[in-house]
């Protein structure tokens, strides 16, 4: 309801004009409290809306944490592995052509 319609009817019930002043001033007030109140309640609402976000944003953030701790230990000991394999094979290259040229010399001579 509009708050000029309830001062007309004020009016037109013979209210005097401070009387329906007052009144309607009566009625925005409570109007303006209940919206205030409602925004309050939204507001306290978003910020546990927030908390819950933020803790749930911390323990993914920590599960994270722990999967990345987890595939560097796994990257390092495939590193390792492969380091292993370079190096047995590199050997085994140089022992293959140690052992080529020393055949080729005996034939040769």
């Amino acid at each position: 309801m509009s708050l000029v319609a309830v001062y007309d009817a004020l009016k037109a019930a013979n209210v005097d004009d401070a009387k329906a002043t007052a009144a309607v001033e009566a009625i925005e007030t409570v109007r303006e409290e209940a919206r205030l109140r409602r925004i309050e309640e939204r507001i306290a609402e978003l910020q546990n809306d927030i908390t819950e976000l933020r803790a749930d944003m911390s323990a993914q953030n920590a599960k994270l944490r722990a999967e990345i701790g987890e595939l560097r230990a796994d990257m390092r000991s495939e590193i390792r592995l492969l380091k292993w394999m370079i190096g047995f094979t590199i050997t085994f290259m140089l022992a293959n052509f140690a052992l080529t040229g020393a055949i080729l010399l005996r034939l040769a001579s």
